[in-house]
């Protein structure tokens, strides 16, 4: 099988062949002719920061509903987080989980593995045998402050059991202002080892960990909402203009774009649940920005596409080279359109982008194969892989 158009490939937009077999690219080259695709062909995206909620929470998003939210966005694959109720802090959990994915997953899922003050003892162990069946890409998000939250101490404990990827959520529980707490929990961290830290809200915090072998990931809410503008909690907090700014100017110096999906009914965010929907509409956003010259198309790829895979392990994922999966999200840049929550697959039915302009994939590979085109969903629930 033969794809030809306008790829993404090695940093410019470059009209050629891509040749699939049993999934992987195969060849690359301007003289290989096949189906020809019309619009730019990129490197479908990986969120390596989701909440696909199901089992108890399943009336609010659930790994099918999550998926193809995912898939009408772009992504080919996500990182589930484990603080779901009940939480994935043991093998029979993840199992479980996993089995619900296999059945449900519209694109490729994995999942974390949560940490906690009482399975600290015995996380490597716990991680040995789920990794008998299963690639867990990272121990965490581990919190520092509410629920399923663990001390510095269990932190560095975990560190030196296992040399496994930690991701945290960085702030500090006993710090009460939250950019100082936000900066305060980064440099306790890097005290004590290296980390992955998730949805960085502060420029203070993102150049700790740039100037450091620890990496980091932000958001599309951090970066383009203040404090004022949304009156929904999410966690960390949106911050004030000025600090929004300053990560906005910081932007280059972090390795990850991140949704934190995060969805709630509309009457638990009422009542301060913590978190808004984002896995699709992340890519459609940014693509925009690409096009209106905000962002560059490099930044945009390395930073949801190539070091997603990097960071976290995923080999034959991110660009599109020789060896790795045949993952396309092709856009047509002039299909431009306000983002509608009515028009969105979360259960939430709500989203603060509402109305903000985006560019969403017409077609979408997984694998070498056609999942999706023009709004029609080409396979069956279940089509995605478990890793």
């Amino acid at each position: 099988m033969i794809v030809y158009g306008n790829f993404f490939y090695r940093g410019r937009i470059v009209e050629c062949g891509v040749e699939i077999e049993d999934g992987i690219i195969v060849d690359i080259g301007k003289d290989k002719k096949g189906e020809k695709v019309n619009g730019i062909i990129m490197p479908a995206g990986i969120d390596v920061h989701v909440h696909f909620r199901d089992f108890k929470e399943s009336y609010k998003e659930t790994i099918e509903s999550g998926s193809l939210s995912a898939l009408f966005g772009g992504v080919c694959l996500v990182v589930d987080q484990p603080n779901t109720n009940p939480p994935i802090i043991d093998e029979d959990t993840y199992f479980k989980r996993m089995e619900v994915a296999k059945r449900s997953t519209y694109i490729d899922y994995s999942l974390n593995l949560g940490l906690t003050e009482d399975n600290v003892d015995r996380i490597d162990k716990i991680l040995e045998k789920v990794e008998e069946k299963h690639y867990v890409p990272a121990i965490g998000e581990v919190f520092l402050k509410g629920k399923m939250s663990v001390s510095y101490e269990t932190l560095k404990k975990a560190r030196n059991k296992v040399k496994k990827l930690i991701t945290v959520h960085a702030e500090d529980p006993n710090e009460e202002d939250d950019v100082k707490a936000e900066i305060k929990a980064v440099e306790k961290c890097l005290k004590i080892g290296k980390f992955h830290f998730c949805h960085i809200s502060t420029a203070k915090a993102l150049d700790l960990i740039y100037n450091s072998d620890s990496t980091s990931e932000v958001t599309p809410h951090h970066l383009l909402y203040s404090s004022h503008e949304i009156p929904y909690r999410v966690n960390p907090p949106l911050k004030d203009v000025d600090v929004r700014i300053e990560l906005v100017k910081n932007f280059w110096k972090a390795d990850i774009l991140a949704s934190d999906h995060a969805p709630h009914t509309l009457e638990e965010k009422k009542e301060g649940a913590p978190g808004f929907p984002g896995v699709e509409t992340i890519y459609p956003m940014f693509f925009y920005m690409v096009k209106r010259g905000y962002i560059k198309i490099n930044d945009l790829v390395e930073k949801f596409v190539v070091n997603p895979a990097k960071v976290f392990g995923f080999d034959k994922y991110g660009p599109i080279e020789v060896g790795k999966y045949a993952n396309f999200a092709i856009f047509d840049p002039k299909d431009e359109r306000p983002i509608k929550a009515e028009k969105l697959h979360s259960k939430a039915g709500w989203t603060i982008y509402e109305n903000l302009m985006a560019i969403f994939p017409k077609i979408i590979f997984i694998r070498g194969e056609k999942v999706l085109e023009d709004g029609e969903v080409l396979v069956s629930r279940g089509f995605g892989w478990i890793l």
